[in-house]
């Protein structure tokens, strides 16, 4: 199964719009946003994602959480607070926006996947059990490209899509 990691959108439209024209052209099944997505308009547009469901966390500059969660749920998505642990296609997953509790997530080895956000540096390591990603920002911030990844479940295999040229 094929998921699509996110991070960091901040209201960048144009790079929205890239990503999800990805996820769907590669069939992911799941979209996992590690937060910062800034407001409801932006989740808007992941009403694109006709066959993947977006599971999200909030980050620091998601002010208006009310919008943000009405939106997610519009689109038939689910948003948490502040970390989301669940299990997709058999493999435990761990994300939230800022990498301050991944550490606890990693040493205790109960996740297969963590996931987060916040730096908006790109970061694909494996730490003991887990594979830990941060997409990067999606946003093409301080002058670096936005990016987005995606994971193959099968194998834990990443690959990382450029958005903007």
């Amino acid at each position: 199964m094929q998921i699509g990691v996110i991070s960091d959108t901040h209201d960048h439209h144009r790079n929205v719009r890239r990503a999800i024209q990805i996820f769907s052209e590669e069939a992911v099944q799941y979209v996992l946003h590690a937060g910062d997505i800034t407001s409801a308009c932006t989740i808007d547009l992941f009403a694109g994602l006709q066959q993947a469901r977006l599971i999200a966390v909030f980050g620091n500059c998601d002010a208006d959480r009310r919008s943000l969660g009405t939106a997610i749920e519009t689109v038939g998505g689910e948003v948490h607070s502040d970390s989301y642990r669940g299990q997709i296609d058999g493999r435990t997953i761990y994300m939230t926006h800022k990498p301050d509790s991944i550490g606890a997530a990693i040493d205790g080895g109960a996740y297969d996947l963590v996931v987060h956000g916040h730096t908006h540096r790109q970061d694909i390591r494996r730490l003991g059990r887990a594979l830990v990603i941060n997409p990067g920002a999606a946003t093409n911030w301080m002058g670096l490209p936005g990016h987005i990844v995606l994971l193959n479940t099968a194998d834990m295999t990443t690959t990382i899509r450029r958005l903007d040229s």
